[in-house]
């Protein structure tokens, strides 16, 4: 039975906490139905079908992304959540790990659950029984094996849930004949010897694309990708009768819509999943989904519920009501949690392989709630991009948010963003244990060609009494993947349960890769301790780097990691491996719980630039774990001034760039000692410098971020070079003093193509330009900072270039040299006109030429690529290809056949600034004697002046006066007839 309701929306003026409206919007359901169980045998008398072992794409990605609207959005710079160094308490290793599945299918969409006798494991589109040592019950077996509604299905997206208030599993998975969640349950606690009940439950004519179950007291909930449009008036989140369903009776369903989301592509809100050995009281069931302030409609990063209230009696008596929303000023660090502005292709892997899915949008599966004595958690993850910049580096955001008792609002207690170094982490699920101790598993990766990490699954946690926001346990692996995914596709989730047994035993699932094979791995792990004794130490707090004396205190944590407190804890240290000095701290330590202790002996570490290995140990008797009692740092007497620049910040390549664009740089006290009064400097071009004093102090190892007060003249289409550095009197390392950067200013960016598809340049080689896994974007990217070297005398280069997308030979390219430095990349500059990429993910090469008069000097190169069979001309280098990228590199033209004075003037600089009434005082610096020429263009390329210049001093000088043009931009050039330099003024 199935019955499509009438949207009907509510308006209830509240106090709800919410910083964006005084108003919450309610709604009933607005599609309901039934289903009537199918019994079937236990698993142990059928005959097992055998999993498929064909290669599918199970459930191809063509979802669409939120609608992102690009610079919008904060942060602008650093998550300010992150922890950016692995926690120090020494994990322990895995008690369990094995592979329990390999399989064709892409993504595998990893699900597990353990039970008190059982480990139930899913993928696409398959399932198997274990037992809690990893030995196989019931063995690798198609869905479709389970019978009633299974019978023929194996379409995938399962889930497995073990519902320990009720001692049973669930399996489901979706359907598209008809749209449905198929959904059976163990008639008892045996997985292998029960029979099993199965429903299928209708979802109307739109398919229930990505979902994920969840345990409440009233019933099953249900979150989908589905309807994303009009999720606000559609049935998105689902209710199926979880008494009814328990019995085998007819169970009804019901769909709501989320009045009041915002979200217009691929998105997964979150139910609260009940855990532990009491159920919530019926009601109030959450619903939660971020809100990301980089999408269109949304103000500021937010967290976002909604309530539902279930009356199986009168089913229009139910209600799905926002409830609350939690932003900045409810303690919600900012957050970005898109890529490549919605895009499905995001993070790098090692070597020539796709880039991986950083499953963007969804809050990953499970969010587990657990109620406490004194307050209810629940705890959930997301994947963010910790750097704003171009560049991505993926992170976790996790929360454990709080209420002090049933139907108070929630509360953020803690927050943070896990990213302890340079690899991406992302496909999380997490868990809160019984003594509230957190455990988190993982992906993790690096492309880093010197220390390659193919996607491999670990976990890491933290103690319900560690300071709050840091995962404080110590990474650890389960498995380290050998080898790199062969496809975007990855996950589409991990999944962690609690042991119902002892309530604080982690099982996690998630995908990792050998060769071309998708294999699931099961970690098992442990955070709450085993041993009533057992201490150690996991830090060492001073010394640290920097310029360090002849009598430095050694300040040590030392960690309770047992059940028993413990006091009179001997602690012992040595230098060098030399002698060892030995002390007792008398104090009680809790359970758990860790304290800081210094040593009475104090050392000499005075000598400037040496390192020096430091151990720390505890020796208390009876302890019943050895291995982490001791811990080592090397610590380095740095030299007393050292301060660089690490970074030019801004300004960025763009279009129509100002006369007065701010300069920012970051500023790093590499040195030992905190550092004020900093002069620092920028130039262009090689030009005069402009220099500031940054008036803060720096403290050791710090780094600031600085504006100069003087801003850049960059208004001029073409490319600059800056350069910046500090010019700190004492400076020990002036090597790290400066650092620079090319941007550009241009005519046109053309930015909002779509390349998630694979279309566009993934791959470029041109002489010593070599850029490989290039991240799709918004479809533009600038490489100016990338040059190579073009020797116009060899007439012929070779430019290769790759793909991941090629079809019917209406994937093309064209390449531009910008010889004129005009920014517009003129038809008679098109070098390489529409060429056919035959084949993706293989490499094709080109052959091009560069004219014999090309002007010498820098210039920019533009290449543009897409599918030419839809919107957009690929041979308009301003145009938006609907399909493809637009990428921007530098090339310097030389020739090798010039003469020796023609070489010194490519060398010479050209300055020219602006005075009053357009007065242009123009001065080329240059060993070169003899007289130069100079010419004034406009933009149509008629010649406006044509003089020489004579040489006074060390300087070609001459004074152009352009009161009298008309107002534009002119083309200046110096030079002999051969050689030259350009620069663009502009006439106000």
């Amino acid at each position: 039975m199935l019955k499509k309701y009438l949207f009907i929306l509510f308006l209830i003026l509240g106090g709800a906490q919410s910083v964006f409206a005084q108003v919450n919007e309610e709604a009933q359901p607005v599609w309901a139905g039934s289903s009537h169980a199918i019994h079937t045998d236990a698993l142990a008398k059928k005959d097992l079908l055998p999993p498929s072992g064909e290669y599918k794409v199970v459930n191809p990605r063509n979802r669409g992304s939120n609608k992102v609207v690009p610079g919008k959005g904060y942060p602008k710079t650093k998550d300010a959540a992150r922890q950016s160094k692995q926690g120090e308490i020494k994990s322990k290793a895995p008690i369990l790990s094995f592979d329990a599945a390999t399989s064709g299918s892409t993504p595998t969409d990893p699900t597990g659950a353990v039970g008190p006798n059982h480990y139930v494991n899913a993928w696409n589109s398959s399932f198997a029984i274990y037992d809690k040592e990893g030995n196989i019950l019931s063995p690798p077996a198609a869905l479709r094996t389970i019978g009633g509604t299974f019978d023929g299905e194996d379409l995938g997206d399962p889930i497995v849930l073990y519902d320990e208030f009720a001692d049973r599993f669930l399996i489901t998975q979706f359907s598209d004949t008809p749209n449905s969640f198929l959904v059976a349950v163990s008639q008892g606690p045996d997985p292998v010897n029960d029979g099993w009940y199965t429903y299928r439950f209708e979802t109307g004519t739109a398919f229930p694309d990505y979902p994920k179950f969840y345990i409440w007291s009233d019933g099953y909930y249900i979150t989908t990708n589905k309807d994303s449009n009009t999720a606000t008036t559609s049935e998105v989140v689902y209710v199926l009768e979880r008494d009814k369903i328990l019995l085998g009776e007819e169970a009804q369903h019901v769909g709501f819509p989320l009045p009041g989301i915002n979200t217009n592509g691929f998105y997964s809100p979150s139910g609260f999943f009940a855990v532990g050995e009491e159920l919530p009281p019926r009601g109030n069931a959450p619903i939660v989904y971020f809100q990301d302030d980089a999408w269109a409609g949304v103000n500021e990063d937010h967290l976002k519920f909604w309530l539902i209230n279930m009356d199986w009696q009168n089913l229009q008596n139910s209600t799905i009501a926002e409830s609350q929303t939690l932003g900045p000023s409810e303690g919600i660090t900012p957050f970005l949690a898109t890529f490549d502005g919605g895009s499905f292709t995001n993070l790098s892997q090692p070597g020539d392989s796709p880039e991986v899915d950083a499953l963007q949008g969804a809050i990953m599966y499970m969010t587990p709630y657990r109620r406490f004595g004194t307050h209810n958690s629940v705890v959930m993850n997301f994947v963010v991009d910790t750097d704003a910049s171009a560049a991505e580096h993926a992170g976790i955001r996790w929360y454990e948010l709080r209420q002090d008792s049933d139907g108070q609002p929630w509360y953020v207690y803690q927050e943070g963003t896990y990213a302890p170094d340079g690899s991406d982490r992302w496909c999380g699920s997490i868990g809160i244990d019984q003594a509230g101790n957190i455990g988190m598993g993982f992906t993790v990766m690096n492309d880093n060609p010197e220390n390659p990490v193919y996607p491999s699954l670990r976990f890491t946690g933290r103690y319900a009494q560690d300071p709050l926001g840091r995962m404080t346990v110590r990474e650890e692996s389960v498995v380290e993947g050998p080898s790199p995914n062969p496809s975007s596709r990855y996950g589409d989730y991990a999944h962690l349960t609690i042991d119902p047994v002892d309530n604080v035993t982690f099982w996690y699932i998630g995908e990792y890769f050998v060769n071309s094979q998708r294999r699931n791995r099961v970690g098992v792990f442990q955070l709450e301790p085993d041993d009533a004794v057992d201490v150690g130490i996991v830090d060492i707090v001073s010394p640290q780097d920097a310029t360090l004396g002849a009598s430095e205190e050694v300040t040590v944590v030392i960690r309770n990691f047992g059940l028993s407190p413990q006091s009179n804890i001997p602690v012992e240290f040595s230098i060098d491996g030399g002698p060892v000095f030995t002390e007792v701290y008398s104090g009680t330590i809790p359970r758990t719980s860790e304290v800081e202790f210094t040593f009475s002996t104090t050392i000499d570490l005075s000598e400037i630039g040496e390192s020096y290995d430091i151990s720390v140990a505890t020796t208390l008797e009876g302890d019943e774990n050895p291995d982490n009692n001791m811990y080592s740092e090397t610590i380095e007497n740095l030299f007393p001034v050292d301060v660089g620049i690490t970074s030019i910040d801004a300004p960025t390549t763009g279009q129509s760039l100002s006369v007065i664009e701010e300069v920012t740089v970051t500023i790093q006290n590499f040195g030992g000692e905190p550092q004020s009064d900093i002069p620092v400097s920028y130039s262009i071009n090689e030009g005069s410098a402009v220099t500031e004093v940054y008036n803060g102090t720096l403290e050791v190892g710090e780094q600031v971020s600085y504006t100069f007060n003087n801003g850049a003249d960059i208004s001029v289409p073409g490319a600059y070079n800056f350069y910046a550095e500090t010019n700190l009197e004492g400076d020990s390392d002036t090597a790290n003093d400066g650092t620079e950067k090319v941007i550009a200013n241009l005519n046109c960016i053309p930015e909002g193509s779509d390349c998630s598809f694979g279309d566009g340049i993934s791959h470029f080689y041109l002489e010593e330009i070599i850029n490989e896994n290039i991240p799709c974007g918004d479809g533009y990217d600038d490489f100016i900072g990338y040059s190579t070297q073009l020797d116009r005398s060899v007439g012929t280069f070779t430019v290769s270039v790759r793909s991941r997308f090629a079809e019917d030979e209406d994937e093309k390219f064209s390449m531009w040299i910008d010889f004129n430095d005009n920014g517009t990349f003129d038809e008679s500059e098109l070098l390489i006109d529409s060429a056919v990429i035959p084949t993706e993910d293989e490499v094709h090469s080109y052959e091009f030429s560069i004219p014999e008069d090309a002007s010498l000097g820098e210039h920019i190169l533009r290449i543009r690529a897409g599918d030419t069979s839809f919107d957009g001309d690929l041979n308009d280098p301003c145009s938006v290809i609907e399909y493809g990228t637009t990428h921007d590199y530098s090339v310097v033209v030389t020739d090798s056949t010039i003469v020796i004075d023609d070489s010194i003037l490519n060398e010479a600089e050209l300055i020219i600034s602006s005075g009053d009434d357009n007065i242009f005082d123009i001065r080329m610096i240059t060993p070169f004697e003899d007289n130069l020429r100079i010419t004034v263009h406009n933009l149509l390329g008629q010649k406006l002046v044509e003089n020489k210049i004579e040489k006074s001093a060390r300087a070609f000088l001459y004074e152009l006066d352009m009161s009298y043009a008309a107002t534009g931009v002119y083309l200046i050039r110096v030079g002999t007839r051969k050689v030259g330099k350009v620069q663009r003024i502009i006439v106000q």
